[in-house]
Order: C-alpha cells, then structure tokens, then sequence
C-alpha cells in the first residue's frame, strides 16, 4: 500500500551557507519514520506541481521534520526558498533502508554536503535516545566557510559517542584537521575500519562512487555497508 500523502506547512527556513539551506515542517499526526528514511515533498513551481525526495535530518522524536538541501536554481528548489512560514505543503512517505542494522553498535559515515542529511539524522536520533550507538562521521565539504549542520554536529561531538572528522578541499592555512577528500588512509587514521562498523554512504552519485571504493579498499565487506544515490545531480 503507498504511503498516504499529507498535508503539511513550513515552520522556518535557515541558510545554512552559501547555496545551501534547511527547511522544517510541521509533522503529521501518526506520521512515524525510522532514522535514516527519506520523505517526499510536493510543490507548486513555475512548472507546475513536482515532487522530490529529501532525507530527513531529525531524528524520529523531534517535534518537526528538518530537511537539508543545495539550492540549485531549478523551478523546485526556487519554490521551496520562496515559502513562507505557514505556506502548505504536500508531503509522503517514509521511504528507504538506510537505517541502522538490527543489532548494530557501531556506525560510521563518509559523506559530505547535502549527503550530510542521513548521517544527521541517525547520529541525532542515537544521542537524542541515549542508545550507546557509537558513530563516526566523516564529513567532506569544499571549504570551512561552508559546513552544513555544523553547530549541530558540534553538538553531537561532544557526546562520547560520537566523533566528527571533517575533511575540507581547499582550507585555509590556519586549518588543523584533515585535508583533501576522504580516502582510505583518512579513514585509517582514526579507526580500524573493519572492527564492528556498519557503513553508510549517502550523497549524490559524484560522491558516493569514489566512496564506494574508499571502503572496497578498506576491505569492508559488503554486509558491513549501506549505500544511497541521491536522484536529481549531475
């Protein structure tokens, strides 16, 4: 049976960075996902009526559902910036298994940019439960100028649970951490990638590709993966 469409309205929306912005809806009475799931949205635009899928960055026991995405410029995503507080919207699902495996105590993420959202919403959910999932994000974006969600993962990382390794592209000379993109030695340098970890993948397919073979050489075991393309990139 598909998923029953609803009827939601915007909360608030904030510019993350250049480009890129979260959206928060009200959630739908009985509506229930498991973190990691994805939701579609729907949408008036200068096209007429479209539909995406946007991942949900909440967690299950937030009171709105959060949505993190790249404002490209499309007739959708101009829609989406022009809503104001209060504006419907329609909205299904959940949909997707990129969710934690059953019996899992250990979750780590190569992602970066928009593919944050999954992440986020697994990782907040974890500490939001007190779970004792132990997780670790490795995060790759262009630049420090431009993190996405980056005072919530601060959050999260002061958790002892939870570790957060960005990885930026072109950083400044005053940057300490990682540098370049995530690669297997990045990985090496901060856990034993095959000792009890469930890997996620989440992103568009420029991303999730070469992070594919990131954990091909680690030696990760394709039981000991999750991976999710994001439609809608080039």
């Amino acid at each position: 049976m598909a998923p029953e469409t609803r009827t939601v309205s915007l909360v608030a929306s904030t510019v993350e960075c250049d480009g890129i912005a979260t959206f928060s809806f009200t959630r739908p009475d009985g509506y229930r996902f498991a973190a990691g799931q994805y939701q579609n949205l729907t949408l008036e635009t200068r096209e007429g009526p479209q539909t995406k899928s946007f991942s949900h960055c909440d967690a299950p026991g937030d009171e709105h559902s959060r949505v993190l995405t790249r404002l490209t410029g499309s007739a959708f995503k101009d829609a989406l910036l022009a809503l104001r507080p209060g504006d419907a919207v329609q909205t299904s699902g959940p949909f997707g298994r990129l969710t934690v495996p059953e019996g899992a105590r250990k979750a780590a993420f190569l992602v970066g940019g928009v593919g944050l959202s999954p992440a986020a919403s697994i990782v907040r959910d974890a500490v939001l439960r007190r779970s004792g999932l132990e997780c670790l994000v490795f995060n790759g974006n262009n630049d420090e100028t431009c993190v996405p969600l980056r005072e919530d993962f601060a959050g999260y990382a002061a958790e002892p649970t939870v570790g957060v390794v960005d990885v930026i592209w072109k950083p400044s000379e005053s940057w300490k951490g990682e540098s370049g993109v995530i690669t297997a030695d990045v990985v090496r340098r901060h856990c034993d990638p095959n000792d009890g970890w469930h890997w996620f993948v989440s992103g568009p397919p420029a991303m999730v590709t070469p992070m594919r073979a990131v954990l091909q050489e680690l030696g990760v075991s394709a039981t000991a993966a999750s991976f999710e393309e994001f439609g809608g990139y080039r």
